[in-house]
């Protein structure tokens, strides 16, 4: 779930705020039949290297998608928990009449509109004053990081916020810790002042890493395939896949891959990155966000079906979970940590993530909510090697190497990925449209026309 600071913010409306897959049938080879060349090789099956590979097929160029783990979907996984469809990562995502909704729609693959987030105040729904307030606060934060940002100030956030007040805490969390995973002295100013985005208000009943998996059925892919080095060699790379003795040839690359993988060293190149743009990498650290799936039977929350919740209060103690309640109208519920509860989740797993969920509910609403659980299914994405954090923002002063990433690498390799946006970052749907960007590039480095 992403938080979009807008610039107008406004009460309630603030928290508001398989057919053919493919146009074409023009898939290329599969690797199974030892196929070791193509136009372009897409190294990563999230978002961002599904949609390039769609890109490129419907452009009648050959192409193999490398994703390292056991499905395509990167961040965004569907699991079954308690026998039903539970997204331990993302969980959905802001429309886009062009991007992920949209392909989507033409795939005939179901999605689901999600209402805006409610406000509970000590276990009841907030007054109309409190959504005021908590607004108020949300903008004044807004304004003063704005306001920094064009002075040229790429500090940390928290130096730049105004004295806390009512609401202060809640605010702060939403921005840093429940938004991106990061405390606000993490943060920097420029590159959230730059962040635009549109809520997150679709998801599917099948589940979005299902949704994903769906949109990727079709394209020539290969999963178990995590690649260890791309080798320049002038007008094509060669990438070397762990367990495979032969190389492949590529005329382009995508690299789909999350930024704190290849900034841990995951991926070799040959030569090796320009070391401004390692730089880059390493200064764009992933945030912790983990997902905390259970059952609550009899909706003793009084929740309509997929309804979500930012249960805080206007003192000092901020709010630690966003709740999604009745996923799809059944008793399953799922809780989203960030910051130093989801770091702990990581770390110790599921029993840490009954804790934390029993507590959470017992604070947030009272009574018996929280003893009311008895098992949890729960993501790990910050301690997974293949993922290493969940939105990968900028450290303070480090806000303008953004741009970066959207250019190309040793002329051939494009890079994609919820990072690589620019005003959308941190996002599913701008993970998308990165993709779409970067194939589109590559495809000019092939020239017009099918292979």
């Amino acid at each position: 779930m992403t938080f979009a600071p807008s610039r107008g913010l406004s009460r309630r409306r603030l928290l508001a705020t398989g057919a053919a897959l493919l146009a074409a049938p023009a898939l290329g080879p599969a690797l199974a039949q030892g196929v070791s060349d193509a136009d372009v090789v897409i190294i990563g099956g999230g978002a961002a290297g599904i949609a390039a590979a769609r890109k490129v097929a419907q452009a009648g160029r050959s192409h193999l998608l490398l994703e390292a783990g056991a499905a395509l979907g990167g961040r965004a996984r569907t699991e079954t928990a308690f026998g039903l469809p539970v997204d331990l990562g993302a969980g959905s995502f802001g429309r886009d009449p062009e991007g992920l909704s949209a392909a989507a729609r033409g795939s005939d693959l179901p999605l689901t509109t999600l209402a805006g987030e409610r406000l509970f105040v000590e276990g009841h729904d907030a007054r109309e004053s409190a959504y005021d307030a908590f607004a108020a606060a949300l903008g004044r934060d807004r304004r003063e990081i704005v306001t920094a940002a064009d002075a040229g100030r790429d500090v940390a956030v928290a130096r730049v916020l105004p004295p806390p007040g009512p609401w202060s805490a809640s605010a702060g969390a939403c921005l840093g810790p429940l938004g991106l995973g990061k405390e606000l002295d993490a943060l920097s100013t420029l590159d959230l002042a730059l962040r635009a985005v549109v809520p997150d208000d679709l998801s599917s009943p099948i589940g979005v890493g299902a949704l994903l998996e769906g949109l990727g059925a079709r394209l020539n892919r290969q999963t178990h395939a995590p690649v260890n080095l791309i080798t320049n060699n002038g007008r094509f790379h060669t990438v070397s896949v762990t367990g495979q003795r032969a190389t492949i040839r590529a005329r382009a690359i995508v690299l789909a891959v999350p930024a704190p993988v290849i900034a841990a060293g995951a991926i070799r190149f040959n030569p090796v990155l320009p070391p401004r743009l390692l730089a880059a990498f390493r200064a764009f650290p992933g945030g912790a966000l983990e997902q905390v799936a259970f059952l609550l039977p009899g909706n003793p929350l009084g929740l309509q079906p997929d309804e979500r919740v930012l249960a805080t209060r206007p003192d000092a103690l901020a709010p630690t979970a966003r709740l999604r309640g009745r996923v799809n109208g059944t008793d399953l519920h799922v809780l989203t940590f960030g910051g130093a509860p989801a770091r702990q989740i990581a770390e110790k797993g599921e029993a840490a993530a009954l804790t934390l969920a029993r507590d959470f509910l017992a604070r947030s609403f009272g009574g018996g909510a929280g003893a009311a659980i008895t098992e949890v299914a729960a993501s790990r994405w910050t301690s997974d090697p293949l993922i290493r954090g969940a939105i990968a923002s900028a450290m303070p002063g480090q806000g303008g190497l953004r741009r970066l990433f959207t250019e190309p690498v040793q002329n051939r390799i494009f890079l994609a990925g919820e990072y690589a946006a620019l005003e959308d970052w941190g996002t599913l749907a701008g993970a998308w449209a990165s993709g779409e960007i970067a194939a589109a590039k590559a495809l000019r480095v092939l020239g017009d026309g099918p292979a």
